[in-house]
């Protein structure tokens, strides 16, 4: 018989957009990552490449730190699951995007149980249906997100839980992958074919096929990149 886990609201187990104050610890010359909507990934993954003094940062930018989860609020990025769970940032703390919800795990949430929790399908498929707005300016209520229920398992279950998805979604990412490395490759090909084929005619088993000369007589095409061409 399946475990009963109980029924929960988010608000209750999480932060809700912590207050950038935290930030005073820190000099004014201090660096921190900066993280526009373009540097969120889809269900995971915050490219961290740019860092910036916080003097030279707007205040009106989202603040979040280490192991916070953010949530692109706006269409069409909520839609396409653009979400992550941070780490590695600068000195530990980000600006980004005023577009993001960040929610910070209680101790009764393990953040990487949180972070699949709001890229989940339910989560993903209510949040659009609360989104209001109009046109290209939807986003997702905070009231939808506080107001999240969901059932909570005990939090070494989570762990257990975020741990198991972890394995499962790299070995899922691998195979994606090698997939779009392969059709990079099977590109490469297809072009290279058209190109063989327009300038120099068709291989010598489809010519023959085709009652065409297997061989033609080849002449310099003057051209460097297009070498030989059919003298014909």
């Amino acid at each position: 018989m399946p475990v009963a886990y109980p029924k929960v609201r988010l608000r209750h187990h999480i932060d809700f957009n912590p207050s950038k104050l935290e930030l005073r610890k820190l000099s004014a010359d201090a660096s921190v990552s900066y993280v526009p909507m373009e540097y969120v990934g889809e269900l995971g993954g915050l490219q961290l490449d740019e860092a910036k003094s916080l003097e030279d940062l707007s205040s009106g930018l989202t603040y979040f730190r280490d192991q916070d989860v953010v949530l692109a609020k706006i269409t069409p990025c909520f839609e396409n699951g653009k979400a992550a769970l941070a780490q590695g940032l600068v000195n530990g703390v980000a600006l980004g995007t005023t577009e993001l919800h960040v929610l910070r795990a209680k101790r009764s949430l393990d953040p990487r149980f949180l972070f699949y929790l709001v890229i989940s399908h339910r989560f993903n498929r209510l949040g659009e249906a609360a989104m209001y707005g109009a046109g290209g300016q939807k986003r997702v209520p905070e009231d939808f997100v506080r107001n999240y229920r969901f059932d909570l398992p005990p939090t070494a279950r989570q762990s257990t839980i975020a741990a198991y998805l972890d394995r499962e979604t790299a070995k899922i990412d691998t195979l994606i992958a090698k997939k779009r490395e392969l059709i990079d490759r099977l590109k490469e090909q297809r072009s290279v074919l058209i190109s063989r084929v327009v300038t120099r005619g068709l291989p010598p088993e489809a010519a023959k096929a085709a009652g065409l000369d297997p061989n033609p007589p080849m002449k310099d095409s003057g051209v460097d990149w297009l070498e030989q061409v059919p003298a014909h």
